[in-house]
């Protein structure tokens, strides 16, 4: 093997057989990703339908008591790792990413490890490299064209996994929120220094969400710093965070920052004085509907609908230039009435929206994903699963509801199954909790399950109409689409309907807006509908073909499947996007 300057520092320690940086135990046996479950024999109709039965209201409730606590999935990405999930093994992950001269050396070793003669140190080093966030690839390219076959052979694996798939940005995901989950004190600093390594937003929120968990009071001094003057996306974060530790007292700090040169640091500023109800955030929030940074125009828009419960005619994806009379239409409201309108704060904190659209093709049992441009960037299949509703995780995993097979499968970005889940019927929907757990429609069994990841049910409801939707709201409560009994209900822990629209035909999804509305995908009338909180219609828009799902996303704009497309139209119905894929089931938007 040809020794390079990065090799030859490191070749002490392939001679001592030792090594252990920060965050990265050598001697660990890999985790196991989970159970593997035998797929069920698929039913007789694996295309869900369902039709013929009466209508039912919820008639059963059984919880199962004690429950055992959810497997925490950002814990067992970590242990894959072998990264502890404690605060020691949270700080030295991050030392270890950080930019240095000593982690050059360190990366250059891992490299010399790939050749060792153990193969759970080759392994090991092999994940390692590819999940750091930052390796540089002249010291890669190196050792894939050297004399060492197994080395050679590992680091073009390592290459090539780092050029398709995302592993460093869910490491550092599931790094983010067990920090946030465990509220690990000391970190920001470390975590300042971090986040501007990454670009995806899913990973940067996930930072800026750990940064808020772990920022104290004697931090405000470094944030502040760093919210005037630093890399950008570790400004953006210090803002929130800065808000979050001093709360009013930060008021005179984000007001400065309104004046800021950089849009999204004024975006900050702004929604941390909304989420304290000042109105100096409404026109801040109104001059950056005209920013040309698209997701910049989505936040603010949706920041204002939120606080004022004002609907307009403004539409953010398009460019600022044709949106200047609606922009002028806030300016004056807010003029007239910004003063002493009644505010909505806090905000709710929005998930980053990514342009991902993940799609299920469930008689070719295929999953596929398109990103913003219309390119397919993933796919996975699985034989005889009937693949019919999907998740995008913020881990960068994809959630799969396998209904032939009665399975959830979570794939990691390289198309790999991590974790299969056997549920005890078809399952129709699926949803990601943030306890780990995950709430499935069993639509065939007519329940409702929450279920941790080896399949053990910690809840159930049993619902007779035929459940081929479920979703957990803020409040706890579950919002339950029953496509038999022709209705929508909202059902709480102990399983009593609390809410509730009826006369629809064959619905197939519901979802509950921020506005406190109600998204219907009405299958047997090929429309979507709005409902208020009194059950009222307050919009529509029909002639879609057999639609399986609707979702609202940031831009307030309606992402639609059916069985011609998957389109997405505005308030009026004008179709802004489409893209013909078939045979359809349910799509994902994140």
């Amino acid at each position: 093997m040809r020794a390079s300057f990065y090799l030859r520092a490191a070749l002490f320690v392939a001679a001592t057989g030792v090594l252990s940086f920060e965050g990265f135990p050598t001697y660990a046996d890999p985790a196991d990703a989970g159970p593997q479950q035998e797929e069920a024999a698929p039913p007789t109709d694996p295309a869900p339908e369902g039709e013929g039965d009466e209508v039912s209201a919820p008639d059963q409730y059984i919880e199962v008591a004690p429950p055992p606590p959810p497997r925490d999935p950002y814990a067992a990405l970590l242990a894959e790792q072998s990264i502890k999930a404690d605060a020691p093994g949270l700080i030295a992950y991050l030392r270890g990413v950080r930019p240095s001269a000593d982690n050059q050396k360190l990366i250059a070793s891992l490299i010399v490890q790939l050749g060792a003669d153990d193969f759970q140190r080759r392994e090991l080093a092999q994940r390692q490299l590819i999940a750091l966030p930052r390796v540089p690839g002249e010291i890669l390219r190196e050792a894939a064209e050297g004399d060492d076959a197994e080395l050679k052979a590992r680091a073009q694996w390592v290459l090539a996994a780092r050029a398709g798939g995302n592993t460093s940005s869910s490491v550092a995901v599931a790094c983010f929120k067990t920090i946030s989950k465990q509220k690990v004190e000391g970190l920001a600093g470390l975590l300042l220094d971090v986040l501007p390594l990454y670009s995806e937003e899913f990973v940067l929120s996930a930072g800026r969400e750990a940064l808020r968990a772990t920022a104290a009071e004697a931090d405000a001094p470094i944030l502040r710093k760093i919210a005037r003057r630093g890399e950008l996306e570790a400004r953006v974060a210090a803002v929130a965070a800065l808000a979050g530790v001093l709360k009013d007292r930060a008021a005179a700090d984000l007001m400065t920052l309104l004046s800021d040169e950089e849009p999204r640091v004024r975006l900050a500023a702004a929604r941390a004085l909304a989420d304290h109800g000042h109105r100096a955030s409404l026109p801040a929030l109104v001059e950056l509907l005209g920013c040309r940074d698209l997701k910049v125009r989505n936040s603010s828009s949706a920041a204002l609908r939120t606080l004022t419960g004002r609907q307009t005619d403004y539409v953010a994806w398009l460019e600022p230039e044709t949106q200047a009379a609606a922009i002028t239409a806030w300016r004056t409201w807010i003029e007239r009435e910004g003063r002493t309108c009644s505010l909505h704060y806090p905000l709710k904190s929005q998930e980053p929206e990514l342009g991902r659209t993940l799609v299920c093709l469930y008689a070719r049992n295929e999953i596929v994903e398109f990103d913003a441009g219309g390119h397919e960037t993933f796919t996975a299949a699985e034989e005889g699963g009937c693949p019919w509703a999907c998740q995008g995780l913020g881990n960068g995993s994809r959630l799969v509801a396998m209904y032939s097979s009665n399975t959830i499968v979570e794939y990691a970005s390289d198309g790999k199954p991590r974790t299969r889940i056997p549920v005890p019927g078809g399952p129709m929907s699926v949803q990601r909790l943030e306890s780990g757990s995950t709430l499935v429609a069993c639509n065939n069994a007519q329940k409702v399950v929450e279920v941790d990841d080896q399949g053990k049910i910690l809840w159930e409801v049993s619902l007779s109409g035929g459940p081929c939707d479920a979703t957990r709201l803020d409040n706890g409560n579950t919002l339950v689409t029953l496509q038999n009994s022709n209705s929508i209900v909202e059902i709480d822990r102990a399983g009593k309907e609390v809410w509730k629209v009826e006369g629809l035909h064959t619905p197939r999804t519901a979802t509950r807006l921020d506005s406190g509305n109600t998204l219907v995908c009405d299958l047997g009338t090929g429309k979507i509908m709005e409902f208020d909180a009194t059950g009222r219609e307050v919009w529509s828009q029909g002639g879609f073909s057999s639609p399986f799902s609707a979702q609202r996303l940031a831009a307030g704009t309606t992402l639609i499947s059916d069985t011609v497309s998957v389109k997405e139209i505005d308030h009026t119905g004008r179709v802004i996007s489409e893209n013909r894929v078939q045979p359809l089931g349910r799509v994902w938007r994140y």
